[in-house]
């Protein structure tokens, strides 16, 4: 595993984030969260940080916002459960650069590590609830590229406790078919899933593994068959004609997985072993072409970022089966153009945002608890850098993250 510091770029970035103004304990008193949005439209990635207002949800970029990354394509992030570390994929440079957060939000290069034994193009990534490992997505394997294109793989990284660098675990690396698009591992029972858009494995793109919770390393779950994409084909479970993101309610009880062709999200439930059985009312429609979804912390509503009707869907989640319904006040609200990301702040609960990918902007919604509904924050959508693809959100260390248990 190849590993170095920031480049100069980054570094210059670092030196004027560690310039920057402090905030005062009182006032971080009023900020909810931090909010990172990766933008792709320039030649080096940038990523927009906004503090979260405890009262309105409304955005203020920090003085040291847009943080040059020193490399191509930001597509996807995650952080640590207890909001110390940020890590963000680059898919035309395969970097992965991991970012300390200041006590102020601000965020801190560290390392920037290469992806494993010359896989390519990765394009999701998850750090488990352990905070122990990360599991990567790319899009191919060694010995295939866009120029000579073939099935993906999952890369696992080990995260250090002490402070948040990565070491690669080359030997648990899992191929799997062609297109893999997002990856989740579950709160709870340790599992973990991956859907991947590989025409020969028809409408079975739903893979799920068992995680070993010491070493990392992953075992398909009984009806997931891995193969590498050319002679033997890797296949899962029903995910409809072509899945684009995997979510999981808080509890580990129910997954989600969002179908982009079909305008639809699909859902399952989760016994004791894992694997998923569709939901009977499933699935439920969307937007136009729904491409990511979340949901809120305490796992009574869901969201779908719908890109090509500019909109996002809410939905009740019923907690005995999982079926949803659409909320009682707001089956659709409209955000700004090209929504592909959706996230939702952990320590109150109730902002979210999109990543709107083609008018360049953050909206802002309100969740309205009682019934799932939303209304737009205060001044939104906020301007961001050129094509933002992601959005995610930390909870402010003076405020507590939200938890469930099963």
């Amino acid at each position: 595993m190849k590993w170095s510091k920031l480049g100069r770029t980054a570094l210059a970035t670092v030196v004027s984030l560690g310039m920057g103004l402090g905030i005062t304990a009182c006032s971080r008193d009023y900020v909810v969260a931090f909010l990172y949005v990766p933008s792709s439209g320039s030649s080096e990635g940038l990523i927009n940080a906004y503090q979260v207002s405890f009262q309105v949800g409304a955005l203020m970029q920090m003085s040291t916002s847009p943080v040059s990354t020193g490399y191509r394509n930001p597509v996807a992030l995650s952080a640590t459960s207890d909001g110390k570390y940020v890590y963000v994929v680059h898919r035309d440079d395969s970097k992965i650069v991991q970012y300390a957060v200041g006590t102020d939000g601000k965020l801190y290069g560290q390392n920037t590590y290469d992806s494993i034994g010359s896989s390519t193009y990765p394009v999701a990534l998850n750090i488990t609830p352990d905070n122990a490992f990360i599991y990567v997505l790319n899009t191919y394997q060694p010995g295939y590229s866009s120029a000579s294109t073939g099935p993906g793989n999952i890369t696992v990284y080990k995260v250090s406790s002490t402070d948040g660098s990565l070491t690669a675990q080359p030997s648990l690396t899992v191929n799997i078919g062609y297109a893999p698009v997002s990856v989740v591992t579950s709160t709870y029972n340790n599992f973990l899933y991956v859907v991947q858009q590989d025409t020969t494995a028809g409408n079975r793109n739903l893979l799920g593994f068992t995680r070993n919770t010491t070493t990392g390393a992953l075992t398909p779950l009984s009806g997931t068959t891995l193969g590498n994409g050319t002679t033997t084909v890797t296949s899962g479970y029903y995910s409809g004609v072509t899945p684009s993101s995997v979510v999981e309610d808080p509890r580990s009880r129910f997954l989600y997985v969002t179908d982009r062709d079909s305008n639809q999200v699909i859902g399952y439930t989760l016994g004791s072993t894992g694997v998923p059985a569709l939901i009977t009312s499933s699935p439920w429609s969307t937007g136009l072409r729904p491409l990511n979804a979340t949901i809120d912390p305490r796992g009574y509503y869901l969201y779908t970022a719908n890109y090509g009707a500019n909109s996002v869907s809410a939905y009740s989640i019923d907690q005995s089966t999982g079926a949803l319904t659409g909320s009682a006040t707001s089956s659709s609200t409209t955000v700004g153009t090209g929504p592909q990301c959706v996230t939702i702040e952990p320590a109150l609960g109730k902002y979210m945002f999109t990543a709107n990918y083609l008018d360049n902007t953050t909206s802002g919604l309100q969740l309205d608890s009682h019934n799932g509904g939303l209304t737009n924050i205060q001044n939104s959508p906020f301007a961001t850098s050129s094509r933002p693809s992601c959005a995610l959100a930390i909870a402010n260390g003076t405020h507590a993250t939200q938890t469930v248990k099963p």
